[in-house]
């Protein structure tokens, strides 16, 4: 596996993201080669993008959501390097856009869906329970996740019609899940941003292009969980074990093992 992921303007979550690929290496006994580059280098070379399996966009504030959340990085991203990401899509290769990255990844590749304010009108930072409603490869044995959001314009919109053909066609990824594990249906804090059907993620490029709003790379590890220290109290008290790693490290696992 070969992984770029992108920084510069404004991304800020470059760094624990390739560090979550790696530690899939690590765990599934598999080299891993990986390269955080900064989109002017990327923009001066394009070619480069020919030597990479997996793309990454990651999280951030990029040009400060100037004129709308990703609309600045992903118009230098469609007016320098749409040819390019479009024959790297063409192969055998996976796509993962997080947070700021899928707002960016969402304005290049569906621009009939939009990410919107919240509906509560402010930023949120919080963690979330998510159910996998498809078969991407990212997603392989994923029921359900807990992992963090942490966005100010998260709310999935789109036309009835846009909806329905996402629906249809199987690209709804993730949904926003109550504490009984049914769907939201938009209700806070379970749906954080009132995203419509409460979609957390899609999925194009036969599921090999994933978009996603909450954070996974916040959650590889046990220990990141805001409650872990209350979990481990309570398997002390069973004699239960504790897991090391937390929900969202299975995305990472699933990446590299496709390419394994």
């Amino acid at each position: 596996m070969n992984v770029i992921v992108l920084s510069g303007y404004g991304l800020n979550c470059e760094e624990e993201t390739l560090f979550a690929f790696q530690e899939a290496g690590r765990y599934l006994n598999t080299n891993i080669s990986g390269k955080i580059v900064h989109i002017k280098e990327l923009l001066s070379n394009p070619k480069q993008l020919a030597s990479f399996n997996t793309m990454v966009i990651p999280g951030g504030f990029s040009y400060g959501d100037d004129t709308g959340a990703g609309n600045a990085y992903a118009l230098r991203l469609i007016h320098g390097l749409h040819e390019h990401i479009r024959d790297f899509m063409a192969r055998d290769t996976l796509l993962l856009g997080i947070c700021n990255g899928c707002q960016i990844l969402l304005r290049m590749l569906c621009p009939n869906v939009a990410l919107v304010s919240n509906d509560v009108g402010m930023y949120q930072c919080r963690w979330v329970t998510v159910k996998a409603s498809n078969n991407s490869v990212w997603l392989d044995g994923i029921d359900k996740m807990y992992i963090p959001v942490a966005h100010g314009e998260g709310k999935f919109y789109a036309a009835e019609d846009v909806l329905q053909n996402l629906e249809t066609q199987g690209d709804i990824a993730l949904r926003y899940v109550n504490s009984d594990g049914e769907y939201a249906e938009g209700e806070f804090p379970y749906n954080p941003n009132g995203s419509a059907r409460d979609i957390a993620a899609i999925t194009c490029n036969s599921g090999r292009a994933l978009l996603m709003m909450p954070h996974p790379e916040r959650a590889i590890f046990f220990t990141q969980r805001y409650d872990w220290t209350d979990i481990v109290h309570g398997h002390q008290n069973t004699k239960g074990a504790v897991e090391k790693y937390a929900d969202g490290f299975q995305i990472f696992v699933n990446a590299v093992r496709y390419f394994s």
